[in-house]
């Protein structure tokens, strides 16, 4: 007979963050997180398959990698708790993959494709990015939000940042941002705000772009194009400069934030 395994929806978001959950008061269908636990690991103890634990909890993974709605990763991060101090957010866009790899159904290959490209190729841990976004509009956390994020805008915007990679390539004349993956960056960029007490400006909101290819220092306009990457886009909301993050990116966050605060009231 299957010993009981149902476990909070937030059984997912534990494993990367290697907190506990309980469920309710019924400690004998609670599964405790621990360190290296996986589900594979997970289903075997509780007698039970991998598709009977998503099924459960509502999960939709692969390997490290957590696939939701918008609404889902609304309530993943507030149903979570982290230990790093977050003060700063990452606006990267990917380049490649654009938009031309993106078939409408392959998120996890192309996050994990990433992942071993960053493990393989460029020497990291992990796979840069604790968080990605794409064209339907989907987010998917990886790289866990207590492990600062690795990549080339180096060690002082990563040491308390966090990492956006947005699926496309945003320069001027290449893809246009579809209506859903540009309602998904304003939507998590605000939710974030929210959660970690920010509020949107060069400080709290950051471009890649800002950031000195060799230097690793924020130089914001101030640097010649080949010092600095176009990332995340010379077209991503208005342009990669920061006036024009404080004229239309900024503003649109602002404007989520008192959305969603109201709407939590």
């Amino acid at each position: 007979m299957k010993k009981p395994y149902t476990m909070l929806l937030t059984f997912l978001l534990l494993c990367m963050s290697m907190m506990p959950v309980y469920a309710s008061a019924n400690q004998l269908n609670v599964n405790e997180v621990k360190e290296g636990d996986t589900l594979p690991s997970i289903a075997q103890s509780y007698e039970a398959t991998i598709d009977d634990l998503q099924q459960t909890n509502g999960l939709n993974m692969q390997g490290q990698h957590i696939l939701m709605t918008r609404e889902e990763f609304k309530n993943w991060l507030f149903n979570n708790e982290f230990t790093r101090e977050i003060s700063l957010i990452q606006q990267h866009h990917t380049w490649l993959p654009a938009y031309a790899q993106f078939k409408g159904n392959n998120h996890f290959q192309m996050l994990e494709s990433m992942e071993n490209f960053h493990k393989s190729e460029m020497g990291w841990n992990n796979i840069a990015q604790n968080i990605t976004t794409f064209p339907d509009g989907k987010i998917a956390v990886s790289r866990p939000f207590n492990s600062a994020p690795e990549g080339t805008i180096g060690p002082k915007a990563n040491a308390n940042g966090l990492t956006i990679e947005n699926i496309g390539n945003f320069d001027i004349g290449n893809d246009t941002m579809t209506a859903e993956q540009k309602e998904t960056i304003v939507y998590l960029t605000a939710l974030l705000c929210i959660k970690f007490g920010l509020t949107p400006s060069v400080d709290s909101i950051t471009y890649h772009h800002w950031w000195h290819l060799k230097t690793k220092e924020r130089v914001l306009d101030n640097a010649q194009d080949y010092d600095v990457k176009t990332c995340p886009g010379t077209g991503f909301f208005g342009g990669n400069s920061t006036e024009s993050a404080k004229k239309y990116f900024y503003p649109l966050v602002s404007q989520k934030i008192e959305q969603l605060l109201a709407e939590m009231k």
